[in-house]
């Protein structure tokens, strides 16, 4: 089925260059982590690296996703690709504390690439895909961060940990160089900003209206709240269970395995998505209090595994009703938006993660935070109930 799909649409050359792109960009971010624990041994210099990645998503998001609005979006891509290439490049040159200003200051150059890339990635899909087809697209697209877990975070591991650090970051240049050559096929006609008679008749649909406002809202604080989770797997990988780059690998592996599996379950969706969206994130704090307690790291590998199927589930949703709701000549504008506020929420939170952990233990720190997500299902739930159940 999938196949199928991807052989008769061109959204397969986002699909292959985005599993190229993130392949790399995962291959390098094990090797970093593990770099800087090594350097540092310090949970603040992981919240810290983490956190100022998400610091472009701020300014540059919202503005990428105007643009994208307005020029060619291929031509978009592949500049932010080929031009990450030498910062990639560049971690090869950190080898002490005191070359570590070079690992911060390639780690933002290539998180403003990401910043750029992400929202004109997300608003091609609208304007590439069927409407018909926008929930298998968007559970296509956590069949591409599944992949890109699996194969970069697992391999990546490995070959940090039985090769050398070098070698993953060599590749993470050379797979920016790769997506490029890939998306170069790619057409997307430009949307033009004027809207037809049926967009006004149906005018409830393509505005920016509460309901999109209300998506963006859960987006952002269900994503924020997993922020915290994304320092946790590189404490449980690397010192809780004290397995160094393997275990990361291991446990983002286990996330891009649930992402793969997601697909299966989105693709049948039909209704009531809003509502599953809100539940995925409460049986997600469930899944993250029990990996917070795992014993041994393959009872935390299988808990991350069900956590992704959810979230990947759970995101399917909330991008099919942003691109349903929203006119395909705005889409780079909201998607931008979204990209925006999620990722500031998700750094102010990784930040924070990092600074507890050098006052706690990591176990406690996940299991309090799975119950914040669980209490931030039960207030998006009463708000469902009390102003969204009739409209969506």
């Amino acid at each position: 089925m999938i196949i199928i799909f991807l052989h008769q649409h061109s959204y397969k050359y986002l699909f292959y260059s985005g599993i190229v792109n993130g392949v790399g960009d995962r291959f390098s971010q094990v090797a970093v982590l593990a770099l800087l624990l090594e350097l540092t041994g310090s949970g603040l210099a992981v919240g810290l690296l983490m956190g100022m990645r998400v610091v472009p998503y701020l300014v540059l998001s919202p503005v990428a996703g105007k643009l994208a609005d307005r020029w060619d979006r291929r031509k978009m891509m592949m500049v932010t690709d080929l031009a990450r290439v030498p910062f990639a490049l560049s971690f090869l040159f950190v080898q002490s504390k005191e070359d570590l200003w070079i690992l911060y200051c390639s780690m933002f150059v290539l998180a403003c690439g990401e910043a750029i890339y992400q929202p004109v990635r997300k608003s091609s899909i609208g304007v590439l895909v069927e409407e018909r087809h926008y929930t298998k697209a968007n559970g296509l697209e956590q069949v591409v961060i599944g992949i890109v877990l699996i194969l970069g975070s697992v391999t990546g591991g490995l070959v940090a940990f039985f090769i050398g650090k070098d070698v993953a970051f060599i590749l993470n240049g050379c797979t920016f160089l790769a997506a490029a050559v890939l998306i170069y096929p790619l057409k997307i006609k430009r949307q033009k900003l004027v809207r037809s008679q049926s967009d006004v008749v149906q005018k409830s649909r393509y505005r920016l209206d509460t309901v999109v406002v209300f998506v963006v809202v859960i987006l952002g604080v269900s994503a924020g709240l997993d922020g915290l989770f994304n320092i946790l797997i590189s404490y449980y990988g690397s010192e809780t269970f004290d397995m160094g780059e393997l275990g990361i690998g291991l446990l983002y592996g286990s996330l891009g395995i649930g992402l793969v599996l997601s697909f299966f379950i989105s693709n049948w969706l039909k209704g009531k998505m809003l509502l599953i969206g809100i539940i995925t994130i409460g049986l997600e704090g469930i899944l993250q209090i029990l990996a917070s307690q795992a014993s041994v790291i393959w009872g935390t590998a299988l808990a991350f595994a069900g956590i992704s199927l959810l979230g990947g589930v759970g995101a399917a949703c909330f991008d099919s009703i942003v691109m349903v709701r929203t006119a395909k000549s705005e889409q780079g504008k909201v998607f931008g938006l979204i990209e925006s506020l999620t990722n500031v929420v998700i750094g102010l939170t990784m930040f924070g993660t990092g600074w507890l952990l050098d006052l706690f233990a990591a176990r406690h720190v996940g299991y309090i935070g799975g119950i914040s997500v669980v209490g931030s299902m039960v207030l998006f739930f009463a708000l469902y109930r009390l102003y969204f159940h009739k409209i969506i």
